[in-house]
């Protein structure tokens, strides 16, 4: 926040007039990492991450992270209180807007340890099963009524 005072003078009168000036960033400072990806980057010594969306099997998206390798310049820094740089996709910045991203730690079937990022936001309109896949629409099931129609007839 920036804040002046100026003084100044007419013939008629004198006034005072205090001008408070919010200067808003270019980037949101309302998106939150858990405290286990935090505590996990700086052990690592991370210097930058890049938050990104990617299509998914149930409700059609999930987020990831990607720790090296991509391109700082064509992506938006986000002014965040983290001792590691955050980038994003400049299309999606209003998506991260009072989101939450929390890591979780699974095994897959092969018994191998699997890291997948849940994210949170008023913005999610339908979850997967699992939570790890969310859509930003609300979908509506496709019926092909023929085929139920078929299948009603067939059993």
């Amino acid at each position: 926040m920036f804040s002046c005072s100026e003084t100044f003078k007419t013939t008629n009168w004198e006034s005072k007039i205090s001008i408070t000036i919010i200067i808003i960033m270019s980037s949101i400072n309302m998106l939150k990492l858990s405290q286990n990806i935090v505590d996990d980057l700086k052990s690592r010594k991370i210097e930058k991450i890049k938050i990104y969306f990617y299509g998914a099997w149930c409700s059609g998206t999930k987020v990831g992270i990607i720790e090296s390798d991509f391109e700082k310049n064509v992506l938006e820094k986000l002014s965040l209180d983290y001792i590691f740089e955050v980038y994003i996709e400049k299309i999606d910045k209003n998506k991260f807007e009072n989101a939450i991203i929390t890591m979780v730690e699974t095994t897959d079937h092969t018994w191998k340890n699997k890291t997948s990022y849940i994210y949170s936001s008023e913005e999610i309109k339908e979850r997967c099963g699992c939570g790890s896949s969310f859509s930003f629409e609300k979908k509506n099931p496709k019926l092909n009524l023929d085929k139920l129609k078929w299948l009603k007839n067939k059993f």
